[in-house]
């Protein structure tokens, strides 16, 4: 039996095969081209470049497919809309009728926590919380799964204004890099040296368009381009110590999942590990936009709903 997965994300198509136990068989990428020099693709343009990856990217010769699994839209929450998801909802639906398989219409963040569970070499149950730290979310998650199966997804915090990964990404082009600028700043944060800035967090919810405002002031004063990366991946790593301390003394959830495309950075991952050991950080190869984490939940998903057709106890 094999189990699909398509995400169609603002700047990746993403497709994904795993079999019965979720293991990921097949995993096909390709990112959107954004011109040089652009900050990011209107919504009308990425869903002409997703319609046109699909058509190359879509896997052969699985004739055996149970169910597919796509994201429809960002978040599981009434009202959450984006076209790009269109895409990936219109493809899955047709391959689930043409197969005869189960159709599941999740999110893009059960794509992100789905794909994080990959690899940890455990079976998720109960309550955890999630960051989803990339260039459209920054958002702190309550998470409930059974049985690796994501059942809640809750929304505690998120930001309100620029994300964690628009930060990074804007003083990466305001550096002359291409956009997506994350491992340009990653790589310049390596020789540099972070210098004191002062970043917001409200509640739950962070705040990163004054720390831009900060870092583009110091760079017209002087500031070196590596030490500039370093204080953007510091203000980064600070606020997301600062959210998990919150998010557990509030909620009393001491498991942590992190995921997203901030989270490949290693500066990141590093400073988060010494603060608060025991985070279960998604493998970088799973951490920015995929389709395996939707492909190993429609598995799971079609596993548990036979397990109670039958009148077993998945328990």
């Amino acid at each position: 039996m094999h189990f699909l997965g398509i995400d169609t994300s603002c700047y990746t198509t993403s497709v994904a095969i795993a079999d019965a136990d979720g293991q990921i068989l097949l995993d096909h990428r390709q990112l959107l081209s954004v011109p040089e020099g652009a900050r990011g693709l209107r919504q009308s343009e990425m869903v002409f470049q997703h319609v046109k990856n699909l058509s190359e990217l879509f896997p052969q010769g699985y004739t055996d497919l149970k169910a597919v699994a796509a994201s429809v839209a960002p978040r599981p929450a009434e009202g959450s809309y984006m076209p790009v998801f269109r895409v990936s909802e219109s493809y899955a639906k047709a391959a689930a009728y043409t197969a005869g398989a189960a159709f599941y219409a999740l999110s893009h963040q059960h794509a992100h926590i789905g794909a994080a569970m990959l690899g940890a070499g455990q079976t998720f149950r109960g309550d955890y919380l999630a960051l989803h730290v990339s260039g459209g979310t920054t958002d702190l998650l309550s998470v409930q799964v059974r049985e690796n199966v994501i059942e809640r997804i809750e929304t505690l915090g998120s930001c309100s204004d620029i994300t964690a990964g628009q930060f990074i990404d804007r003083i990466g082009v305001a550096l002359g890099h291409a956009f997506p600028a994350g491992e340009a700043i990653s790589a310049l944060a390596a020789r540099g040296q972070a210098q004191p800035l002062r970043c917001s967090v409200r509640e739950l919810s962070a705040s990163f368009s004054g720390a831009e405002s900060a870092v583009r002031r110091a760079l017209r004063q002087g500031m070196s381009p590596e030490d500039a990366a370093a204080t953007v991946l510091s203000c980064v790593a600070g606020v997301l110590d600062t959210l998990i301390a919150r998010g557990r003394e509030q909620t009393g959830i001491d498991r942590v999942l992190l995921f997203g495309g901030v989270m490949r950075s290693e500066f990141v991952r590093r400073v988060l590990q010494a603060r608060h050991p025991g985070l279960i950080f998604s493998e970088v190869k799973y951490a920015s936009d995929n389709a395996c984490g939707l492909a190993a939940q429609a598995a799971f998903r079609f596993a548990w709903e036979q397990e109670e057709r039958s009148g077993g106890n998945a328990n």
